[in-house]
């Protein structure tokens, strides 16, 4: 049955067409005598050498395709590592100026504070060489993995920023604090005309330990707390006069005394600078000045040292 059915189909593809081609003119018509099996035989050749052409131009447009991809993935990681170059050159900036700050601030060094090593010390000069001349010459040579460890490093070295910038500022919030709250301005405007220590008792005329310094200047002089605090006493004291005395909270308290006037009353909370008072010859006096003290751990210390070397 199958030997029948292909001979049939041998036959039939044997059999001869003609294509008759007619001009519009006197030519004779032209005749072309085909085999259906030569037919055949071209149109499977055809079919075939199209795919095949197909495919091979897919396949040089892919190649093409991917080519241009690859380089413009390397121009993105050029331009990529230049920036993060750049970033890490800032990052040696803010590094330069975090240390200059806590210098100023009198903190301890990045190094010794940050304990975990995150990124300090930014790339050596051979890596950063490596780098501009990945950038500058062949970019081929630059890798994913190159861009991906400077990445690595540039989130490092910000997380220790930030991390810095955090102790900075909580050592600024502390000394801010600390300065408020520490008597180290001047109560008033005047000439020091007694100062901390030992003297003569100006009406007494007997040696003594003076716990204060004596600013005088006329009467009526403002007179300031040289801190923020709370005023723990307002009132008239036997040799003070009228007299006020702030504590500060930190173990420090301020005394000002043969004041003319008060303007502050007990419990109220002061501020640094703030007027409080005004100067005058209360009590054991000879004349118009302000009795001063700064007092820490319930003891008297020289005021001198917290108004820098007696300038104002």
């Amino acid at each position: 049955m199958f030997i029948k059915y292909t001979n049939k189909i041998l036959k039939e593809l044997k059999r001869k067409i003609t294509i008759v081609l007619i001009p519009h003119s006197s030519m004779k018509p032209i005749k072309f005598n085909f085999s259906l099996l030569f037919l055949s035989v071209c149109l499977v050749s055809w079919t075939g050498l199209t795919l095949w052409a197909g495919y091979v131009s897919g396949q040089k447009i892919d190649y093409l395709k991917i080519k241009a991809d690859n380089k413009i993935m390397h121009l993105r990681m050029a331009f990529l590592s230049d920036k993060i170059a750049q970033s890490m050159h800032m990052l040696q900036q803010v590094k330069h100026n975090d240390e200059h700050i806590r210098e100023l601030l009198a903190m301890g060094s990045k190094r010794v504070i940050l304990e975990d090593n995150l990124g300090y010390g930014g790339p050596t000069p051979v890596e950063a060489n490596a780098l501009i001349t990945a950038v500058n010459g062949n970019i081929n040579t630059l890798s994913f993995d190159t861009v991906s460890k400077q990445a690595t490093q540039l989130i490092e070295e910000y997380k220790a920023s930030i991390k810095s910038y955090s102790e900075i500022a909580n050592d600024i919030n502390v000394q801010r604090v600390k300065f408020r709250y520490t008597p180290s301005i001047w109560p008033c405007e005047g000439t020091i005309s007694s100062p901390y220590g030992f003297r003569i008792h100006p009406i007494l005329r007997y040696k003594f330990f003076h716990s204060a310094i004596d600013i005088a200047n006329i009467h009526g002089t403002t007179v300031r707390s040289t801190a923020d605090g709370i005023v723990l006493f307002a009132g008239i004291q036997r040799g003070y006069g009228k007299v006020l005395v702030i504590g500060h909270g930190n173990q420090y308290k301020t005394i000002y005394a043969h004041l003319s006037k008060i303007l502050v009353k007990k419990g109220e909370f002061v501020e640094k600078g703030q007027e409080v008072a005004k100067m005058g010859s209360s009590g054991r006096s000879t004349g118009s000045h302000l009795h001063y003290e700064i007092h820490y751990k319930n003891k008297p210390i020289n005021p001198g040292k917290y108004l820098k070397q007696w300038e104002k």
